[in-house]
């Protein structure tokens, strides 16, 4: 019986890691809806997070972020996966814990922040020189928190609806 259990784990998993790198592929391929697909491959790692908790969502985080660096073929997208999109559904599942809501959105303003000053930094190493660029960086900040917490909500409320259509088929 545990095995049976532990093979269904892997393969549930397995599934969302191979589903989160085809929407990272696609995010690289497509011109447009680059960080809507980011968001879909998000999600494969909250379904996990849901299903087998934090080492379900650690598997497809890992998973899909070695596997899109490697065959992705837009690096920087992989990279955004890698430190922002596929973490979030692990960090969003440590921060909720507290019953602190000041700690939880601090938590998850610090992570956001990291991942855009990461992302800002590879840019400016790889293709922009952002140097010229005084004002608009505090103004990206700014409006990026803004979607950020659009972001949160919209992750939370994909949350619920998992948990109330697809979270009992499963189970």
């Amino acid at each position: 019986m545990r095995r049976n259990k532990t093979a269904r784990r892997v393969a549930f998993t397995a599934v969302f890691t191979a589903l989160a790198v085809a929407f990272i592929y696609l995010a690289a391929l497509l011109p447009t809806g680059q960080l809507g697909f980011l968001g879909l491959a998000s999600l494969c790692g909250v379904a996990a997070v849901v299903e087998y908790g934090l080492p379900g969502g650690l598997f497809v985080w890992v998973g899909g972020s070695v596997l899109g660096l490697l065959i992705a073929p837009s690096k920087n997208l992989a990279l955004l996966y890698a430190v922002f999109f596929g973490a979030y559904p692990v960090v969003k599942s440590l921060a909720e814990k507290p019953k602190s809501r000041l700690l939880e959105w601090c938590v998850k303003l610090l992570l956001f922040n990291a991942a855009l000053t990461v992302a800002l930094f590879a840019l400016k190493m790889t293709v922009f020189d952002l140097s010229d660029i005084r004002f608009g960086k505090a103004i990206l900040y700014v409006l990026g928190n803004a979607v950020f917490v659009l972001f949160d909500i919209a992750v939370s409320r994909a949350i619920g609806a998992y948990m109330g259509r697809i979270h009992p088929k499963i189970k």
